[in-house]
């Protein structure tokens, strides 16, 4: 029997949601001679050293959305000090301990194979391979739609999920081309199956079925400009339904939730906290307004709800515009909360000019999952490891 580790990392919740597509998939193969393991590594053993580097990261990605220009600084800089061979450094010296005590983890499961979806644990499953197991499979689904000098090339399998990120790693970060596979845009079981439509999930929520609804969002921790947009919204005269997922921040979760009830009579306003089931709530909304986080922007386009990105933070959330808005046209990017509202409002008066947008984001077709071909890639690397 061989053990598949797939390793879960939060730094957001988008590198979550992709690796439990992936294990889904794998789950879905209902093959008796594959365990399938889902761990939480930085979390499940209290391990003070790991809590406090993942705390790190979650950090610093809350500060790549409040601070314009950290971000494109932090991945710049990177670019400069020599990219991977210099994270494989800043690993084996200032992250020393955290590094160690990750391999340690990984090694409790003995995993044959390790899957992850975070450049961390990419880093950390090749080190592991090295010191621990030099028959460890390592296999990477890049939840991103660019590769960025983060990712490791030194082992592995890489997949990726777009052509533009397929042509980049080969051409731009010298990745192994017989090591790199374009797959389809991932998806997870909840959002596969999910088969209630607009009408049903308005119902289910008790969301006002006749009148205009945007979901705003900036991903778990609700750090961008979520605030600033919802609070333009909330000025409109228009009839407007607005659900305002504060996600992981109980700060603003506790403020607009005080505020459901005093909102002008046009105005309905439905505050969430972090919900796994946030698909229901796109699908159930004729916009989602986000920045360009590249797993709820693809979520929203899977339940055939158009976009407004209203930022994005560095360089992956960049690529994310360029592909979704700019490529495919499932939605516009307007960076001003006062031009986001005039645009919602001009929605509201026009809703036939969602319906180019509605017709791109159907071209999507969720059923086709790409994780179901990253869960076939595993199984081919582990049949060529035994010949």
């Amino acid at each position: 029997m061989k053990k598949i580790l797939l390793t879960y990392m939060e730094s957001g919740n988008g590198h979550i949601t992709s690796i439990k597509s992936i294990s889904d998939a794998l789950k879905n193969l209902n093959d008796d001679n594959l365990q399938i393991i889902d761990s939480y590594i930085m979390r499940e053993d209290n391990d003070p050293i790991l809590i406090k580097f993942n705390d790190f990261i979650i950090h610093q990605t809350k500060q790549t959305n409040k601070i314009k220009g950290y971000g494109p600084f932090v991945f710049s800089l990177l670019e400069i000090l020599g990219k991977q061979k210099f994270m494989v450094l800043l690993h084996h010296t200032l992250f020393k301990k955290a590094l160690k005590q990750t391999l340690k983890a990984f090694d409790k499961y003995k995993p044959d194979v390790i899957v992850s979806t975070h450049y961390y644990m990419t880093l950390s499953a090749i080190e592991y391979k090295k010191k621990y197991n030099k028959n460890c499979i390592v296999v990477t689904y890049n939840p991103d739609n660019n590769i960025h000098a983060w990712w490791d090339n030194r082992d592995g399998l890489f997949i990726v999920n777009n052509a533009e990120a397929y042509n980049e790693a080969v051409k731009q970060r010298h990745f192994n081309p017989d090591k790199v596979k374009q797959v389809y845009f991932t998806a997870r079981d909840e959002i596969v199956n999910a088969s209630l439509d607009r009408e049903a999930y308005r119902e289910k929520y008790n969301i006002p079925k006749d009148q205009f609804c945007v979901i705003v969002a900036d991903g778990a921790y609700a750090s961008a400009r979520s605030r600033s947009v919802v609070d333009e919204l909330l000025k409109t005269k228009k009839n407007l339904t607005i659900i305002f997922l504060a996600g992981k921040n109980e700060y603003l979760y506790n403020i607009y939730k005080e505020k459901e009830s005093r909102t002008n009579p046009n105005i309905k306003l439905i505050v969430s906290g972090f919900t796994p089931d946030v698909h229901e709530l796109y699908c159930a909304s004729d916009l989602f307004i986000t920045k360009a986080g590249p797993n709820a922007i693809l979520d929203s386009v899977f339940m055939r709800t158009p976009i407004i990105v209203d930022y994005y933070a560095h360089p992956i959330e960049k690529a994310t515009t360029k592909l979704f808005v700019d490529k495919f046209k499932c939605g516009l990017k307007i960076y001003k909360p006062k031009k986001i509202r005039k645009a919602v409002e001009d929605f509201i008066e026009n809703p036939n000019k969602l319906n180019e947008y509605k017709a791109n984001c159907s071209k999507f077709d969720r059923t086709k999952n790409g994780a179901k071909d990253v869960a076939k890639f595993i199984i081919e690397e582990i049949k060529n490891a035994k010949e």
